[in-house]
């Protein structure tokens, strides 16, 4: 049997599935993988820092399939050493209409991307869609750590995998045998080594393309410095907040995890334009309806340590809400923990809610995240979640999780070495 694979369909889904849905098409594996795996020629683009891409690529060759790759700065060519890149020296207006003559000169098929709103991948996938092409966007896993989020035309609230494809362990057709990455204990510093590179790169070289503009902080000295700062409260905090989270226990509390001001997932996915929009929105809610005897445990994100965080802000507004003693600010944490420990977590699309619906959390989700649907999160307001909110389905969140790992993730470390393999093999069956 031969698998049709739909076009890629932009927009949130809504809704349930009605009457007159198209029937999910079964698979064995991860979609966009399979559909990489038989693509005749695939086009990279930005990648994650680091030889993740050269590794993809690698893999890609050994499948049969002929790969390109397209550099807009000089970090990105210090990343791409197992291929001869595509040096794009254009304006960021004539983008579009290179890529397609470029698309069509190589013959593309397929296009691969990390990073979905970063601006030049934005139009890329707006040409893709028109010319009715594969686009693969990869991303950081939804569940860490020993995968990658790999989906076809878009992920987190872009994503309609789940509304498209089954996973069935036992079905005809194509299918990629994967095995799960093992632990990698410093994989946090690799990461920062191979940001330092990337951006050492950037800043010293001369542009490629002369009015490009990266999605994130460049100056190296900054990075330098935020990742001296991470390193530096990591170990001054770790066994104060161990202490406190020690203490926490048995004690009634929900947990706040934060996401980094500047996440695609708060600026693109959410309603609130910072962090601090967030909480206070949060702590107000907290303040009027909560138990009285329940407290806040808010942790910042692991990548924000080396940020000024919102201590100083809360410690105010706890203050002027009367909650003082009752909010917790950590900057360690074991998430499991934390987790498992609470009555029910809070938050706007983070990758933590999964791990809420793991241990059987009540969850409440602020923003646009793939598992906001009913049987999963509160359906209610936040004022009602404090005191109302029941745990999750479990058979819901059984079959939920098991699908979303089978179709969505692909097992592997994104920051491995050059050197480190992708344990993928696949069957040789072509795709209609």
């Amino acid at each position: 049997m031969t698998l049709r694979f739909a076009r890629w369909q932009t927009g949130r889904p809504t809704g349930a599935a009605t009457s007159t849905a198209p029937a999910l098409a079964a698979v064995s594996s991860n979609p966009a993988l399979l559909r990489l795996a038989h693509s005749p020629r695939v086009l990279m683009l930005q990648g994650p820092v680091g030889p993740f891409f050269d590794r993809l690529a690698g893999w890609l060759a050994l499948q049969g399939v002929e790969v390109h790759r397209v550099v807009f700065q000089p970090g990105d060519r210090r990343d791409c050493q197992a291929l001869d890149p595509i040096e794009y020296t254009g304006s960021r207006a004539d983008w579009p209409d290179q890529l397609d003559r470029l698309i069509a000169t190589l013959r593309i098929d397929t296009l691969v991307l990390f990073g979905q709103v970063r601006p030049l991948h934005v139009s890329a996938m707006a040409r893709a869609r028109e010319l009715g092409l594969s686009v693969v966007v990869l991303e950081e896993g939804y569940v860490r750590p020993g995968y990658v989020t790999m989906e076809l035309g878009g992920v987190n609230a872009m994503s309609t995998t789940l509304q498209r494809y089954q996973w069935v362990p036992v079905s005809p057709g194509p299918q990629v045998s994967t095995q799960r990455a093992p632990h990698v204990p410093h994989e946090f510093w690799q990461m920062a080594w191979f940001a330092c590179r990337h951006y050492w790169a950037l800043n010293r070289n001369r542009p490629i393309a002369p009015d490009y503009r990266h999605h994130r902080q460049t100056d190296l000295l900054h990075h330098s410095l935020h990742w001296f700062k991470s390193w530096a409260q990591k170990h001054v905090k770790s066994l104060p907040d161990h202490l406190r989270i020690k203490a926490l226990q048995g004690s009634p509390y929900y947990f706040i995890p934060l996401q980094q001001d500047g996440d695609s997932q708060i600026t693109h996915h959410s309603r609130f334009e910072s962090v601090i929009d967030f909480l206070g929105e949060v702590m107000a809610s907290f303040a009027r309806h909560a138990p009285a005897d329940s407290h806040l445990v808010i942790r910042q994100h692991p990548h924000a340590r080396g940020e000024r965080g919102q201590a100083q802000f809360l410690r105010e507004l706890s203050r002027q809400l009367g909650v003082q003693g009752r909010v917790s600010y950590l900057i360690e944490g074991h998430t499991p923990t934390l987790v498992s420990c609470s009555r029910g977590v809070v938050v706007i699309n983070s990758t933590v809610g999964l791990q809420a619906l793991m241990h059987n959390k009540p969850l409440a989700v602020l923003g646009d995240a793939m598992y906001r649907q009913p049987g999963l999160c509160f359906a209610g307001s936040l004022d009602e979640f404090w005191s109302a909110a029941p745990a999750p389905l479990p058979e819901h969140t059984r079959h939920f999780l098991e699908q979303l790992i089978a179709l969505t993730q692909v097992p592997c470390n994104v920051y491995g070495k050059a050197d480190e393999p992708l344990h993928w093999r696949v069957q040789p069956q072509a795709i209609a």
